[in-house]
Parts: C-alpha cells; structure tokens; sequence
C-alpha cells in the first residue's frame, strides 16, 4: 500500500497534499478528480482514484465548504424513525442523495414543538447546505408568520400553511383529501356500504387546518358524500401505531357493530385494526375490508395483503432534492409548491 511518510505514524487524517505527494501530482489536479471535474486525463485520473482508494482518502467537509461554498451535506428533520413510513423515507432519501453525490445529515424532532422551532432558527448553528423539513408540532402560525428561511430549505408533510411560505422555501406534498377519498371510494367500489375511518385526531392537530388527520377525514367524507353513504364514523386512536390501531377496534364496533369497510390513517393503524378484527372472528375481507395509508413494505407481508394509498416516495424524494439544490445553487425565486402524484395499490384486504 502507497504512503507517504507523514502518515506512517497514523496521526492525522490524509490530505489533498498526501494524495498528490503520492500520486506524483499537483494538488489541484487531485481536487478536480475529487469533485469530478473533466480537465484530467484519464491515466492521470486513473492514477489519483488508485492512490485516493489505498490512501483511505476522504474530502473533509469543512474543506469543501472553503473551497466550493457549499458541504455537500444536506439535513433532513422528521418527527421519529419509530414508525416505518418515516424510516422507509429517511433510507429513500439517503439512497438518492448518495447518487447526487451528497450526505443526508437525519435529526428527528422528538422533542416536540421546541425541536421543530430550533430546525426552523438553523439550530444553535448552520450545519450544512439546507434541510427538508416535516413539521408537525408547531403552529401553522410560526410558519405563517417567518419572513425567510435560515437556509434553503423544502417542507414536505401536510402541517404547512401553503399560501404563506416564507421566502427561502418550498414545499412538496401529497393530495391527502383525494388520497383518501380515493381509499374510501375502492372500499366502496368492493361492496363495502358501512365504511369508517379510523386515525388519530387529537385536540392539537384538529385545530390545524393541514394536519395529516383532518386532512384524510376530509376526503373520507367527501367520497361518503359522493356516494350517499354515511353517516360518517370516524374513530380517534391514541398513537398511529399497530396498538392504536388495534385498541380502536372494541369502541368502533361498539359504536358501529354492521362496519363492512375501514379506512386507516396508515399501514400501521391498519395492521392493529386487522389483528384486533381476527380476535374477534371477524374475517377480512370477506366481512370487513381495509385499507391503509403508505404503502410501507410490511404491507405486501401481512395476512391478508394490505391494500394501501402508494405516495409514490421515489418521486416525491427526487423532486424535494431536485428543488433543494436548485435553492442551494442560488436559485431565489419565490416559494414553489408541488403536488407530488399517489397511486392506490389494491391488494387481498379489500
């Protein structure tokens, strides 16, 4: 293996001027075949990539940040990793940032309403390019009432009010009023006449106007309305969890025992909802069809299959970077929104 006397002791990281000191080149000729510039020959990038591998090379990101104006890091902020919708889309969006070349930098914001303050005033210091934002605890009116971005930054989610986005910002979301119209609307179309909701809608999140939950009751009862179903029965649980899911079932059959059709606010819900049915000799589908929210893989594993609403992540993750890097690459425009497209992925439970 290639080394150069200074780091024979191992007591610092390589640099630019070990690499070059090995590769018998300059130090800005190992720079452009770093940051894939095109005015090197390929023996010589050839050469330089080899030294770069057996060095153990890595670009120190402050460096970077010097030198280009930029760190290639990105940070994404989501409420948790403890559901799978939000650790399916962390690995989607680590996956495709990787391919561009850049680092998701993940912090979640257990903390609440405070957590998601400190991403919106760039943490207690800017780490980074720019954030992709899912915001939940705080008010509509924090966002309402910023003027601008500490960086450029896209919200993704449904907590966002979308007429007033601050300068710096844009925001890609799905139509979760269609989604789960359309949710209901394939129930419906199965056979399913009693069709209820089940999702979480706290005190919180019902005084949002753009909370997810209020959101998808909204298209439940529209497609209800369409269809001259009803009355509507919309069933609270505590957490979008498996448990939530499977303790709202005793109250909604107690509420609605002639239930044919359920509606979930996720695939999560849904799971404890077909589990709790089972236990109660309910068979699904053939007495009561459900369907979830999120197409999350464990929904091509459960017995039966669940039917879910697809966010199609793969899109919605490339467009957000898309517009990100515009935005870190100087784009100043005003804020854009995007409707990123779903899909309704029919399955055995319904």
């Amino acid at each position: 293996m290639t080394e150069t006397p200074a780091r024979a002791a191992g007591r610092r990281p390589v640099t630019l001027r070990d690499v070059a000191d090995a590769a018998g080149v300059s130090i800005k000729t190992v720079s452009n075949v770093v940051n894939d510039r095109p005015n090197v020959g390929p023996a010589t990038r050839e050469r330089v990539q080899q030294i770069i591998r057996e060095l153990n090379y890595r670009p120190q990101v402050g460096a970077r940040q010097l030198r280009t104006g930029t760190s290639g890091l990105i940070t994404l902020a989501i409420p948790s990793l403890a559901g799978s919708y939000f650790s399916e889309l962390a690995q989607a969006f680590a996956q495709e940032a990787q391919r561009r070349r850049h680092s998701i930098m993940l912090h979640t914001t257990v903390g609440g309403a405070e957590e998601e303050r400190s991403v919106l005033s760039g943490f207690t210091r800017v780490i980074g390019d720019g954030v992709i934002f899912s915001p939940i605890a705080i008010g509509e009116d924090t966002l309402a009432a910023m003027d601008r971005t500490i960086q450029p930054t896209v919200f993704i989610g449904e907590h966002v009010p979308e007429q007033a986005l601050p300068a710096g910002s844009d925001y890609v979301h799905t139509d979760n009023v269609q989604a789960a119209a359309d949710a209901t609307a394939h129930l419906a179309q199965r056979g399913s006449r009693r069709i209820a909701y089940v999702g979480a809608l706290t005190v919180a999140e019902a005084a949002q106007e753009h909370s997810t939950s209020r959101l998808r009751v909204a298209g439940y009862r529209q497609a209800l309305a369409e269809r001259g179903l009803g009355p509507p029965v919309v069933q609270a649980v505590e957490t979008w969890t498996l448990e939530g899911g499977a303790a709202a079932v005793p109250p909604l059959l107690a509420n609605c025992p002639d239930v044919d059709g359920i509606v979930c606010g996720n695939d999560e819900i849904a799971r404890g909802v077909m589990l709790a049915l089972r236990t109660r000799g309910l068979e699904v589908p053939q007495q009561v069809r459900v369907i979830g929210y999120d197409d999350t893989r464990e929904s091509r594993y459960t017995t039966p299959t669940l039917s879910s609403i697809d966010p199609q992540r793969e899109q919605l993750v490339g467009t957000v970077l898309d517009m990100l890097i515009e935005r870190i690459q100087g784009y100043d425009g005003p804020p854009r929104r995007v409707i990123a497209p779903h899909r309704l992925m029919a399955r055995a439970s319904s």
